[in-house]
Parts: C-alpha cells; sequence; structure tokens
C-alpha cells in the first residue's frame, strides 16, 4: 500500500473532531507560513532600505567631509590672493634674500600667516616658501616629513599652475598637506610669488562632523590601500572591507556581539569611509519589532487553533454522544443508552437524527422487553421437555431391571426397587425443575439403590460431600443421568468390577459436583466428539448434552468438563454458582 493510501486510510478512520482539526489546522497553518513568508519578505525589503538609508547617511555625512577639505581648498585661495600677503611677497621677490629689508618683510609674513589662521580652524599651521627657497611658518608647523614625501608633495604643487593640490595623509605623512602656489594678481602677470603649504589635522576634519551620525555607538574609519587615515578603534580592528565594490554594506558578528557596517570609497582622493556600530542601535528596534509580530502570529494561530477546536466541539458533541449511545446499544443496555444526555432540541440535521434515533431505541427496546418476555416462556417451555425426556427413559430401564428380577424369583429385591422407584417417580413429577443439592443427593441414592439390585457385584458405588451444600438449589435430576452414563460406559462393558464414585463439594462461590468411573475409558478421537455432544447415546439413555443444556438455560455462568483416559476411566465435573431457594 501507497504512502498516500495508508495516510488517506488513516484519516478515514479518524474521529470527526480530530478530522476537523486536521483540516482546519492545515489550513491555517498554510495561511500562517504564507503570513509569515509574507511578513518576513517585507521585513527583509524593510531592512534593505533601512540599510540603504545608513549608507545614505555616510554619504552624506562624506560631503560633509568634503565640504570641510573644501573650505581648506578656499581658505589657500584667500591667504594666497590676500592683498597683504600679496604686497609682501612681491617685495619679497623683489628684494633678494640677505638684506635686512627682507628679514623684515619675512618677519611680517610670518605675523600675517599667524593672524590669517586662527585657532578655531582646522588647520594646524601654514608655511611659505618663497622663490628663493627660503620659508617662513606660523606655529603648528611639523618637520618630521620625509623629504621624500615633501619633495613628490612640492613637484604636484609646481606642476599644478596656481590650483589647490591635496596630498596625504600617507603611511609617511600623517598631515593633510594642501599646496598652492603664490601668483602676482595686480598687474595679472600670474609671476611666482613662492608656496603656501597648509598642514592640516584630518582627524579634526573628520570628528567635527562625526556628531551627525544615527547610531550612538558608531565607529567609523577613513583609510586608503595602504594607510589608515582616521579611527575610532585602536586595538582589535574589525575587518574593513578592501578591493571590493565603491560602496556597501554587510551584517557581521564582532566580539561575540552583531554589527552592521558600511562603506563608501572615494574614487578622486582614494579614501575609504567606513561606518561600524552594533546592530542594535538602530535596527534593534526592527528585530523586537519582527519578533513580536512573529510572537502575534503565533499567539493567533493558537488562540486560533483552540477556537476552531472549541467550535468544532459545539458541532461533533451531539454526534459523540449519538456515538456513545449506539455503542451502549450494543451491549445490549437499553436503559443505560437511554440517560446518556442528547440533544434532541436542535432543528438541524444532527437534531434530527438525535431525535429519530432515540424514537427508535424506544420502539426497539419494547420489542425486546416483548421478545425477552416470550424467550422467558420458551425457556421454561424447553425447560419442563428436557426434563420429561428424563422420565420415560429412567422409567423403561427400571421397569427392565424389576422385570429381570421378577423372572429371576428375586421378588424381595424387586419389591425394594418398586419402593425405591417410587420414591423416584414422586421426585421426578414434582412440576418444580429445581431442587436442593440434599433432595438430589437423596435421589440418587435411591437410584443407586435400584441398580445394585441389578448389577450386584458388577458395580461398587460411593456417595460423598464435602462441606454443606444440602441447602443450595440446583436443576433436579442433574446427577442421575451422570450415573447413568458411568454405568452404561462402564459397568456394562467391564468384567471386573466398575466403581462409581460421587462427589458433591462445597466451594467459596460454588458447589462441584464430580462423577468418577474406573471405566474402559474414551478414547482420544471419542473424547472430542463426547466434549462437542456428537455421540449418539448408548441404549435408552438421554446422554449428557441434555444435562448441559438445562445448565445453560439456568446459568449465565457454569463449568461443564468431561476428562478421559483409556484404561483408567471418565470423570465428569459440573461447577454452578451457589444459590438458595428464591434468590
Amino acid at each position: 500500500m501507497r504512502i498516500s493510501e495508508k495516510l488517506m486510510t488513516k484519516y478515514k478512520n479518524m474521529n470527526l473532531t480530530r478530522k476537523m482539526l486536521l483540516v482546519y489546522f492545515g489550513f491555517a497553518g498554510i495561511f500562517l507560513v504564507v503570513a509569515v513568508i509574507a511578513f518576513q519578505i517585507s521585513m527583509e525589503a524593510f531592512e534593505k532600505r533601512l540599510y540603504e538609508n545608513s549608507l545614505h547617511e555616510l554619504d552624506y555625512y562624506i560631503q560633509d567631509v568634503r565640504d570641510g577639505l573644501t573650505d581648506v581648498e578656499n581658505r589657500s585661495r584667500e591667504m594666497a590672493i590676500d592683498s597683504e600677503i600679496q604686497e609682501t611677497a612681491i617685495k619679497l621677490s623683489e628684494m633678494g634674500p640677505g638684506t635686512l629689508e627682507y628679514s623684515q618683510a619675512m618677519t611680517d609674513l610670518r605675523w600675517q600667516l599667524v593672524y590669517q589662521n586662527t585657532e578655531q580652524s582646522e588647520i594646524n599651521g601654514v608655511r611659505y616658501i618663497d622663490p628663493f627657497g627660503n620659508s617662513v611658518e606660523s606655529a603648528g608647523c611639523p618637520w618630521n616629513i620625509a623629504e621624500d614625501e615633501m619633495e613628490r608633495f612640492m613637484e604636484l604643487v609646481e606642476a599644478s599652475n596656481g590650483e589647490a593640490v591635496m596630498y596625504g595623509p600617507t603611511r609617511d605623512c600623517g598631515y593633510l598637506l594642501c599646496g598652492r602656489k603664490v601668483l602676482r594678481w595686480n598687474d595679472i602677470s600670474l609671476d611666482n610669488l613662492g608656496t603656501l603649504i597648509f598642514f592640516c589635522d584630518v582627524g579634526k576634519i573628520i570628528a567635527n562632523n562625526k556628531e551627525q551620525m544615527e547610531a550612538d555607538h558608531s565607529a567609523l574609519f577613513v583609510y586608503t590601500d595602504d594607510t589608515m587615515i582616521y579611527q575610532d578603534i585602536q586595538e582589535d580592528l574589525p575587518p574593513l572591507p578592501r578591493d571590493q565594490d565603491s560602496q556597501g554594506y554587510r551584517v557581521m558578528i564582532y566580539e561575540g556581539q552583531r554589527y552592521f557596517m558600511c562603506w563608501m570609497t572615494l574614487s578622486d582622493m582614494g579614501w575609504t569611509y567606513a561606518n561600524f556600530f552594533p546592530y542594535s542601535d538602530i535596527y534593534g528596534q526592527v528585530t523586537t519589532v519582527r519578533n513580536m509580530a512573529l510572537f502575534g502570529f503565533a499567539i493567533a494561530f493558537i488562540i486560533l487553533l483552540l477556537l476552531i477546536r472549541k467550535i468544532a466541539g459545539i458541532i461533533t458533541k451531539p454526534l459523540e454522544s449519538l456515538t456513545q449511545s449506539m455503542q451502549v446499544v450494543e451491549t445490549g443496555d437499553f436503559q443505560s443508552a437511554k440517560m446518556i444526555p442528547m440533544e434532541t432540541d436542535r432543528e438541524d440535521e444532527v437534531g434530527v437524527l438525535t431525535r429519530e434515533f432515540k424514537v427508535m431505541l424506544d420502539k426497539i427496546d419494547a420489542l425486546i422487553y416483548e421478545n425477552y418476555e416470550k424467550q422467558l416462556l420458551l425457556k421454561d417451555t424447553k425447560y419442563k421437555m428436557l426434563q420429561a425426556q428424563i422420565n420415560p427413559h429412567f422409567l423403561y430401564n427400571t421397569l427392565n431391571a424389576i422385570h429381570w428380577m421378577i423372572r429371576a424369583k428375586k421378588n424381595d429385591a424387586a419389591g425394594k426397587m418398586i419402593v425405591e422407584l417410587g420414591i423416584l417417580l414422586r421426585a421426578s413429577f414434582d412440576e418444580n425443575p429445581y431442587t436442593t443439592v440434599e433432595k438430589e443427593i437423596d435421589m440418587v441414592k435411591s437410584y443407586i439403590e435400584i441398580q445394585r439390585y441389578r448389577y450386584e457385584d458388577r458395580a461398587e458405588f460411593t456417595v460423598k460431600t464435602v462441606g454443606h451444600p444440602g441447602e443450595y438449589v440446583m436443576p433436579r435430576m442433574t446427577l442421575q443421568p451422570l450415573v447413568e452414563n458411568a454405568i452404561f460406559y462402564g459397568a456394562d462393558v467391564m468384567t471386573k468390577i466398575c466403581y462409581i464414585d460421587i462427589t458433591v463439594t462445597e466451594e467459596d462461590e460454588s458447589i462441584l459436583f464430580e462423577v468418577k468411573d474406573s471405566g474402559p475409558g474414551i478414547r482420544k478421537e471419542e473424547l472430542e466428539k463426547v466434549r462437542n455432544f456428537t455421540v449418539q447415546p448408548k441404549g435408552h439413555g438421554i446422554g449428557i448434552k441434555n444435562i448441559y443444556e438445562r445448565l445453560r438455560i439456568t446459568y449465565k455462568k457454569f463449568d461443564f468438563t468431561i476428562d478421559s483416559e483409556e484404561g483408567k476411566g471418565t470423570a465428569i465435573r459440573i461447577r454452578v454458582p451457589k444459590q438458595k431457594a428464591g434468590e
């Protein structure tokens, strides 16, 4: 059988409530899965939008940094065309070095540089180099820059034709250098009057605009391929993107926590800006909303299932009550079936079915009661017919024995036999089908006395009682056919003495009747037929089937066993419940 067929069979065998719950659970589950998938897709799209917003925020920040660098360029241009600086630079170019006036002019220019560069500026210091290679500078100008770096920078400035040149920071130059040639503007000759070099604190430029970043604990990194320009974390740096796309974002695990990083690379300067912050700083609320939504879906699903279960119970409960009542009816207990509460006031199909079932139940109960009365009458009639079978056969056997006694001139023995026969006839003609165990034993003793005259030394009888079974009631003429059966299957076929023992034992809840003989026994093939009552009884006897039928009519539960072994005899045991008169 295929798996689908097995599942379908299993589904068909479920009760109605489980079927409804399974169907509702399937549809609700599909709806939940679709809803959760749609929600996840929308949340992922929303998160992607947030990630892109973070990248846009970084772009805005970079523009502010660029504006700061542009301010440095503008500042360099303003100082390069400043009238006082122009005038002093012209004097220096015309005087030449080595004179007192030249030294005084260099000093004046230095103060002009100091005046032009305020403390609030991102420019640490300004250096002026005249056409003769002499220089003057304001405070804050470093001298630890490698010569090759300065030479490379100066070559770029010389080739710029008066435009600002940005250089660094590099591995050997930790400053951002901005250089511009000072050209003569008063006569528009654009003669070279020297060079201005601005030493900028790039960290200050970057840090001045960092407050606009939305994340509370963001760490910013600005770097090139070989130089870290700015960093907020000094040790155990997170993995920074290198040789990747010009911009992007990703979620990573750093020091056991979830972090978000977005980056952007400027093609003109080669600087890469990377913003790095804990994921929960900005997106924690999104995660909380997602988890709450998923929890809400789960709660709604559970509530829906409970509601469906309640509705299914309302629908199927009347059917379950009806099924329960039918199962009780199968046991024959119609009164208990009627006691099971059923909703007969409903106007739907279930209500109609319930009312029709109750009507059918009442009719069946009435028919069963009527049939029961008839069965009782039939049972009584059948019992009397079975009992009536005993009397003619036993009478025939006894009269036949008396006949042979008279012919044998045993008139005294025949007379005593007639007396015992009279006792038996009075007992057998009693209309009451039941007698006490004591009277049954007395009747068996009379029967044995009759048989002793007939069999003389060929049969030896013993009657024994254990306990006090005499007061209990039993079907009349039960032991006598068993003794008769022992004689026919024992004494009649033996040449030596046949011992027949009759024992009546009182037990805790029952009475045990046992009749044993020492006859030849029964073959195994014959024994099964005897036990199934398929063997025709010998002579004129009615057989043990008659006894079994009367016991079956009288008792709901009893034991009837036949044991036999060839050469050792046969034993028949009957165990019936204790029952006193009137019970």
